[in-house]
C-alpha cells in the first residue's frame, strides 16, 4: 500500500508540472442545437497521450459549471459526463458520452442509465473555433441536444 501511495503522489506531482503551454482551448458549437462544449486539450504523455477536459453547457444558459467533461482526443474525440441539474447530479438520470469526428465535423451523443445504452443524437454537425466559449448563452433559439 505504501508503494501505491508513493506512486500516486509521484503521478500527481508530475501532472501538476505539465507545461500549460501545451494546452489549447476550443469552443464547439452544435449546429442544430443551442448546446456548446468548452474543451481544453492537454498533452499529458503516457498511456493517455492527449487529455481533453472542459464543460458542456447542456442547459444553454452560458453556464459551464453544470457538466464537467473529460476524455481523450485524436482524430476522434471522446468525452463523457454526468450533467448536474439544479445543483443535483442525480436529477439527470443519464451519463452521457460524446464522440466527435473532427475531420467530418459530426458528433454522436450516447447515454446510459446503467441498465441500457441508447443514442440521444447521431451524426449531428458542429463547428468549432479557438478560444473559450464562456458566457455563450442560447441566443440562436434552437432546442437543447437532450430534448
Amino acid at each position: 500500500m505504501k508503494k501505491f501511495t508513493v506512486c500516486c503522489l509521484a503521478l500527481a506531482l508530475a501532472f501538476m508540472f505539465v507545461p500549460q503551454s501545451q494546452a489549447a482551448t476550443y469552443c464547439i458549437h452544435l449546429t442544430n442545437f443551442c448546446d456548446t462544449l468548452n474543451l481544453t486539450t492537454l498533452n499529458v504523455g503516457g498511456v493517455q497521450g492527449t487529455l481533453v477536459y472542459g464543460a458542456w453547457d447542456w442547459e444553454c444558459v452560458g453556464d459551464y459549471t453544470g457538466s464537467s467533461i473529460i476524455g481523450k482526443t485524436g482524430s476522434i474525440v471522446t468525452v463523457a459526463t454526468r450533467p448536474v441539474y439544479e445543483g443535483t447530479p442525480y436529477a439527470f438520470a443519464y451519463s452521457a458520452d460524446f464522440t466527435l469526428k473532427v475531420a467530418g465535423k459530426t458528433l454522436d451523443l450516447y447515454g446510459t442509465n446503467a441498465t441500457s445504452a441508447f443514442a440521444f443524437q447521431t451524426a449531428q454537425p458542429f463547428t468549432f473555433n479557438s478560444g473559450s466559449c464562456a458566457g455563450h448563452a442560447n441566443s440562436n433559439g434552437k432546442p437543447r441536444l437532450t430534448r
